[in-house]
């Protein structure tokens, strides 16, 4: 009878292993492959940002589109973000302005939503961050993998990044950055939609008429 049990249990084991079996760094290897495959993803998004000075939260939600290497368009009620490769276009609708520079200037930016591009369809992540597992939760009903990155410089703005990941389709369904300031800035995306192609000017910025352009080049 004993023996029974110890046999049982040993299979019990074995059936349970690999439930907990994934790391951080093999969830990212996966997200990497899933990026290769990318030409160009397009989703829908709700930023949600903390101000921990003030304990204040601002709520936003806008469209973002991103097409291999350099090619982004993030669009909300507060910003518009675009590049073509060549020229980077930051437009504040609030003080009437446009910002324009060459991407090579702006290639490094680190700024949250340089920082969504390079995560949601760059990765890149073992260069700048150590991934740590941190667990299983649902993001709009579905299953994700979430994942801690812990920036690698010890001077890095942004700290800790958290990924949640879609366990299905390899694809970042939410994120999360944590400053040195403990401000907390989160990206829920929704209605995913990989390789469809953009329709023409996505990815170039027209001023609209009214509004002062800041030359930088």
């Amino acid at each position: 009878m004993l023996r029974r049990l110890t046999i049982v249990a040993s299979l019990c084991g074995c059936l349970a292993a690999p439930v907990g079996a994934i790391d951080g760094p093999e969830v990212i290897e996966h997200v990497q492959k899933q990026f290769e495959k990318l030409k160009t993803l397009s989703a829908r998004f709700e930023k949600q940002h903390f101000w921990k000075l003030v304990d204040q939260t601002q709520s936003v939600k806008g469209k973002l589109h991103v097409e291999k290497p350099n090619r982004f368009r993030l669009e909300s009620g507060i910003r518009t973000v675009v590049t073509d490769g060549e020229t980077a276009w930051s437009y504040d609708p609030q003080n009437e302005q446009v910002l324009v520079n060459a991407y090579s200037a702006v290639e490094d930016d680190r700024s949250y939503e340089k920082l969504l591009f390079d995560l949601v369809l760059l990765g890149g992540y073992e260069d700048r961050f150590a991934p740590t597992y941190f667990g299983d939760e649902r993001v709009m009903g579905k299953r994700c993998h979430v994942v801690d990155l812990r920036a690698k410089a010890q001077d890095a703005y942004v700290e800790t990044v958290r990924l949640w990941i879609d366990r299905k389709e390899w694809l970042v369904r939410q994120i999360e950055y944590r400053n040195i300031n403990g401000d907390v800035t989160t990206y829920e995306l929704d209605q995913l939609k990989k390789n469809k192609k953009p329709k023409e000017g996505t990815f170039a910025f027209r001023a609209p008429s009214g509004v002062e352009v800041v030359d930088l080049r």
